[in-house]
């Protein structure tokens, strides 16, 4: 049958083939499908051959969870042999067989990387299956993946430094694929990461679905004893929990009422609170002696401690040494006498203000 044949045979049958390609299987089909090899009967049933699936599911994009990703090894293996002979004979046979299986190689690449991306998608987007079972086959692809990572570096090595410069034929096929393999290769690591992510939230996709069934059931079973005792906990701050009560009253959205309370506690909260003020810690910078010069400071702690007056500036203010000042200057040289023995000796300060506007100091 020529190629032409087999399109015309294709066009004439295609509603049987599409039925039998989405149903799986046919009773009857006509006996041309049969002899040209593209129905074999199986158990009582008509079915697509294999290879004409594979080919539709490529061309479609449609790849199945347990597809086997090749490692490229035979293929490898005959380069490595036709390399040799061509090496010892100079036979130009074996060059062009060699570019048969390097555009077989790259096609292989090509459609693997496709197959690959279509998977990824189906595992990421399929509601259909269970998650154990997705968990399971994204595993499998994983692991296959894996096994991708040595034969790509090992084809690709294999190009880069044992055949080129074999012939001229060669080093321009893969020129022109060189850059193609580069990214299908990378790609490999990629996958393995989406992989691995997908995995990790399916997981936990899973535990959650188990602990929610879990809580299902019980409510099911009339188990509500946790789940009411953990509704009813906080009821009166946290909304859709149950009162319990008669009635077992729920909590729904928050009244202006509700905010009320919730303001009332907060301030009730913020009362509570004691905040003390911290003491502002200042140096008191005493009067130097030698600024009194003029006045005989001795003199006067030496009546005050006689004294012991019970507001220090009055008795400043009256004392002898500072009658040499009158009126304004009177005041100010008694304030600083005043300064300088409260900050170096020990008094005692009243809750009183004197005539002058000052602290009352006592000698203590």
């Amino acid at each position: 049958m020529k190629h032409n044949e087999l399109l015309k045979l294709l066009y004439t049958h295609k509603e049987s083939i599409d039925r039998a390609y989405r149903e799986g299987f046919l009773e009857n089909v006509s006996q041309e499908l049969i002899e040209s090899t593209l129905f074999v009967k199986i158990n009582e049933k008509y079915k697509l051959n294999k290879n004409y699936i594979n080919f539709a599911d490529s061309i479609l994009q449609r790849v199945d969870y347990s597809i086997i990703f090749g490692n490229y090894e035979n293929e490898y293996k005959e380069l490595v042999k036709l390399k040799k002979r061509y090496q010892e004979s100079n036979d130009y046979y074996y060059i062009e067989t060699m570019l048969v299986l390097i555009e077989t190689l790259y096609f292989k690449f090509l459609n693997r990387d496709r197959e690959i991306q279509v998977l990824l998608v189906r595992l990421e987007n399929d509601t259909s299956l269970e998650i154990d079972i997705l968990i399971q086959n994204g595993g499998d692809i994983l692991e296959k993946v894996s096994e991708l990572i040595d034969a790509n570096k090992k084809i690709g090595l294999f190009f880069r430094q044992e055949l080129r410069g074999l012939a001229q034929e060669i080093d321009s096929l893969l020129q022109s694929v060189n850059i193609s393999l580069l990214g299908f290769i990378e790609n490999i690591d990629y996958y393995i990461k989406q992989l691995n992510q997908f995995l990790i939230q399916t997981k936990k996709r899973r535990l959650q679905n188990k602990q929610l069934m879990q809580i299902s059931n019980q409510i099911l079973d009339e188990e509500t004893q946790n789940l009411e005792s953990q509704l009813s906990l906080h009821f009166k701050k946290y909304f859709f929990t149950i009162h319990q009560s008669q009635k077992n009253k729920i909590n729904f959205l928050a009244q202006e009422s509700d905010f009320y309370k919730i303001s009332k506690e907060i301030k009730a909260l913020l009362g509570d609170l004691k905040i003390e003020k911290p003491l502002s810690k200042r140096s008191i910078k005493h009067q130097e002696v030698q600024k009194l010069s003029l006045i005989d400071v001795e003199a006067i702690l030496h009546d005050l401690s006689q004294a012991k007056s019970e507001d220090i500036f009055l008795f400043l203010y009256q004392h002898k040494e500072l009658q040499k000042y009158q009126d304004q200057e009177l005041v100010e040289e008694a304030f600083k006498v005043y300064m300088y023995i409260v900050s170096a000796h020990k008094v005692h300060f009243s809750k009183n203000f004197n005539a002058y506007g000052i602290k009352v100091a006592q000698w203590v």
